[in-house]
């Protein structure tokens, strides 16, 4: 029975073979049960990497006593008792050996049989101890101190004598380990501790290539320098970089003030008459000849077209049996302007507040019902909530964005077929259910692929889920919302209004007043 076997039967069966540790003659036995080995045998469990290395009994036997903790503390523990730790990649492999999983280990080397330990027990007492074999070799022959010379000379032939019995003890293991191989790694180790490690004074800024040839130097802040590379025109390169960046930047300023002036004069243009929003432009010599305590009353529609309205007059006095004439006004009256050419066919003056469209669907993360929410709280509410608490579907929505202490409102709604021609103009933002359907009736003959050249689109789906297929061929923003962790939705609807910020700043300049940009 080999080692390995030995021991894999030990950790199965304890019972039958126990495990037991005696001295013989100064050399220590590993017995388990009858089955008697060398505390350092070798098994056949190969070191990982290495087919001349094989673990020998004693770091196994360490291995199973601490096997259940931390792998930094067994190697300390295998350090201490001077034997080969099992490395962290041959773990598990040794632990399913000894355990019974893996029956078979390749191995090169050969196995030693075992010795019957009740044999070897009655050999050490009936044998006297002047006829023991004496295993143990001592260090080095003890050489008088007081010798002359000559005891130099002794000294090394004992030396040699020495290294010739160690050598004449050494045996072939297997085909590839013979024993000139074995010699030779010993006298390679033997050298290498007689040369010892060379302590080298100078830093690592120091070395070079010419004085260390065999060296591989660290490569620091400081020895780069010491190169023979010309690192003179670095500077030189940085500051005509930085010069270009400072010039790309100045461009980008002149042409956003550009930008900014032609949207203000095309305003400018499209006003008809007087606003309040531009005060300053109407403050001409023709405000002074308001008659702030006039009246129009006996003026017909005409007049007041015309812009001259006739001289104010004293109001007369009512006449019960007939009623006033349409083409008069009543006393009180606002006083009408020429803005009032700007207004639209119902009446009301015309909104030049950004859009955003929404979907219309209750199967959607966002519609009317939690649009507030989401754009203008930042925070995610589902639409099933917002409806139980709401009981009507809002038609139209206003809401309102901070931006540099300023309020800024913008409209929202979810049915983009009422939108004129000039309405598209002020679409800032969509937000895609899913599905074609939703764009019938759009402008662009609802192609969702023209529209999203023409207008930022975002999808909204939980990070534990797809979006579908449809929206993964759309050049849509998709915007993962997670549907426990609430802190993380104000940095991503956050930017979700920098893209759209972004978009009406290069393709929309002249809604940028409108949202403060």
């Amino acid at each position: 029975m080999d080692p390995s076997e030995a021991l894999q039967k030990y950790v199965q069966r304890p019972d039958d073979y126990p495990l037991t540790e005696v001295t013989v003659d100064g050399q220590e036995y590993i017995a388990f049960g009858d089955y008697a080995f060398k505390r350092g045998a070798l098994t056949s469990l190969q070191v990982y990497s290495k087919s001349d290395a094989c673990y020998s009994l004693e770091s196994l036997l360490l291995f199973l006593k601490f096997k259940d903790e931390n792998h930094g503390v067994y190697v300390k523990e295998a350090a201490a008792h001077n034997v080969l730790p099992v490395t962290r990649i041959d773990r598990k492999s040794v632990q399913s050996f000894l355990e019974g999983d893996r029956i078979e280990m390749p191995s090169l080397l050969q196995q030693e049989t075992s010795i019957s330990l009740k044999k070897l027990l009655e050999k050490s007492a009936t044998e006297p101890d002047a006829k023991r074999i004496k295993l143990e070799t001592t260090a080095g022959p003890q050489i008088d101190s007081s010798s002359s010379g000559g005891g130099d000379q002794q000294k090394k032939e004992e030396a040699v004598a020495q290294q010739k019995k160690k050598e004449t003890e050494i045996r072939a293991l297997n085909g590839s380990l013979t024993k000139d191989r074995i010699v030779e790694m010993r006298r390679k180790r033997q050298k290498n501790l007689e040369k010892g490690i060379v302590n080298i004074d100078e830093s690592l800024s120091t070395l070079t290539s010419a004085s260390l040839p065999k060296t591989r130097i660290h490569k620091t802040r400081e020895n780069v320098m010491l190169g023979v590379r010309d690192l003179t025109n670095v500077l030189e390169v940085i500051a005509s970089a930085q010069r270009q960046w400072d010039l790309n930047e100045k461009k980008e300023k002149v042409a956003a003030v550009h930008a900014s002036s032609a949207a203000r004069a095309g305003e400018g243009q499209q006003r008809h008459g007087y606003s309040r929003y531009a005060q300053e432009a109407f403050a001409h010599e023709k405000t002074k000849e308001i008659q702030t305590e006039g009246s129009f009353i006996g003026s017909n529609l005409s007049t007041l077209k015309q812009g001259h309205p006739t001289a104010p007059k004293a109001p007369e006095a009512p006449r019960p049996s007939m009623a006033p004439p349409s083409s008069t006004i009543r006393p009180g009256a606002p006083k009408p302007t020429s803005s009032s050419l700007s207004t639209s066919s119902n009446g009301k003056r015309a909104s030049r507040s950004p859009i955003i469209i929404v979907p219309s669907a209750m199967n959607t993360m966002i519609n009317l019902y939690n649009a507030r929410d989401i754009l203008q709280n930042l925070g995610f509410v589902p639409v099933d909530q917002r409806r139980k608490e709401t009981n009507k579907k809002p038609t139209d929505l206003a809401i309102q964005r901070q931006k540099n202490g300023v309020t800024y409102n913008i409209r929202v709604i979810d049915n983009a077929e009422k939108l004129a021609n000039d309405d598209w103009d002020r679409v800032i933002a969509v937000f895609v259910q899913g599905a074609a359907w939703q764009f019938k009736g759009w402008k662009w003959g609802g192609n969702p692929t023209d529209i999203f050249t023409h207008i930022p689109a975002f999808h909204f789906h939980f990070d534990s889920d797809k979006p579908c297929a449809q929206v993964m061929q759309w050049s849509v923003h998709k915007i993962p919302v997670s549907a426990t962790k609430r802190h993380m939705d104000k940095a991503r609807f956050s930017q979700m209004w920098e893209t759209i910020e972004n978009f009406v700043r290069k393709n929309k300049p002249h809604l940028t007043q409108r949202l403060g940009l």
